[in-house]
């Protein structure tokens, strides 16, 4: 009887093993790869902004960081030098410029045409990979203003526009506890994503459902999250989700749940701008907001599903009903968040919306395939742009304007 168990267990193991191969090789034979294996983390704990980046990398200058950790060739003391004119860029890894060397990223070009126009600049890059607008407006009031900044410039790209406000926990946490824990389950799949696509796909199945969507037209979406209980709020009802069309298409909810999202997020990017506002206004900094420049209105369906966007759009896809359409309405919803919050206190937007409409994958060399990151070109597009306002305001600030 036992030795029966014993035979059959092992037949189960053994068709499973075969399945599992099978599903390997096709998985291969489809582009999937196993998830490289991680390297030392670039960014440290921090406990003003969340994270940081790491101070000291070295090596190539594409990933190198100074002794601040800052993407930059060298460090810089708190004091600007005398008679200069000191900048600090803020933003995701689009301003850290990824995987460009520091001459060609933003606040790089930024220096070069101040410098060009006459100034003794100084541009400082406060890139941060994963950085959202709450953490930008905590690195502004813990560090950035430290550094004595005459303009802070904010590009609220993609990234940015989604506020990830930090987890409160039940009391005060040493920092060991505030390190993820892994069951046996979780930890073998981050163990085995190294070595396998299907364990990578498990661990990661986002590329998988966008794929089965393409290919088949189901409206995969991800698991809803159940709400930790709380008290009730006087708020706006949440948004109904996106419901089905006969074929299975999503489309999109109400006009009063559309409206109830966009109010929720405006409400949630609003604060910190307008705290980062108030602030630079009482430290009599010159503030710029920087708008979403991308190709986000007439992607073909094989571009967006190349775009590195679809995190964020993940609950935006249940209101408007569509990637593409949610796309759309979340770059117009951060830019009109930037020009109220501009127009109730003292800061400047370059406003970038016109200029999306009007691009393309197709036709413009400015954006990477991602379409969240710019191209050495675009960096140098948006960066002269930056400094030609720099450059006309300062000089009105100073007098000696028209």
């Amino acid at each position: 009887m036992i030795g029966g168990l014993l035979r059959f267990a092992f037949a189960v193991v053994a068709v499973l093993g075969v399945l599992a191969g099978a599903f390997e090789l096709g998985l291969r034979a489809a582009g999937a790869r196993p998830r490289m294996a991680a390297e030392q983390s670039h960014v440290v704990p921090d406990g003003w902004t969340g994270f940081r980046l790491r101070p000291g990398i070295s090596g190539d200058e594409a990933f190198a960081t100074n002794d601040l950790g800052m993407h930059a060739p060298r460090s810089y003391t708190l004091a600007p030098p005398p008679d200069s004119l000191r900048v600090a860029v803020l933003g995701s890894s689009v301003v850290y410029g990824l995987a460009t060397g520091f001459a060609d990223t933003i606040p790089g070009v930024v220096e070069r045409e101040l410098q060009a126009a006459g100034h003794r600049a100084e541009v400082l890059n406060f890139g941060t990979h994963a950085f959202t607008i709450v953490n930008l407006s905590a690195l502004l009031q813990a560090y950035v203003h430290q550094f004595q900044p005459d303009v802070v410039v904010v590009v609220v790209d993609l990234q940015v526009g989604f506020p990830d406000w930090p987890a409160v926990p039940p009391g005060a946490s040493a920092l060991d506890e505030e390190i993820e824990r892994l069951g046996w389950w979780e930890a073998l799949l981050k163990r085995g994503s190294g070595r396998s696509a299907l364990l990578a796909l498990f661990d990661d199945p986002r590329p998988a459902r966008r794929w089965i969507r393409r290919a088949t037209g189901l409206p995969l979406q991800p698991r809803s999250r159940q709400a930790p209980s709380r008290q009730p709020e006087a708020r706006s009802p949440l948004p109904v989700p996106a419901v089905l069309t006969a074929g299975g298409s999503p489309t999109a909810s109400s006009p009063e749940s559309v409206r109830a999202y966009e109010e929720g997020r405006e409400r949630e990017l609003a604060a910190p701008m307008a705290a980062m506002a108030a602030f630079s206004a009482e430290k009599s900094i010159l503030l710029y907001f920087v708008t979403p420049y991308g190709p986000y209105f007439d992607p073909t369906e094989d571009e967006l599903a190349h775009m590195d966007v679809h995190g964020f759009l993940e609950e935006s896809v249940r209101v408007h009903g569509s990637e593409r359409a949610a796309l759309a309405a979340e770059v117009e919803l951060i830019t009109r968040v930037t020009r109220r919050v501009a127009a109730h206190g003292s800061v400047q937007v370059i406003d970038m919306l016109e200029a999306s409409r009007g691009s393309s994958l197709r036709i413009s060399s400015d954006f990477t395939e991602d379409g969240v990151h710019l191209s050495p070109t675009g960096n140098a597009a948006l960066g002269k742009l930056i400094a030609a306002r720099i450059v006309r305001d300062v000089k009105g600030r100073s007098g000696d304007g028209d």
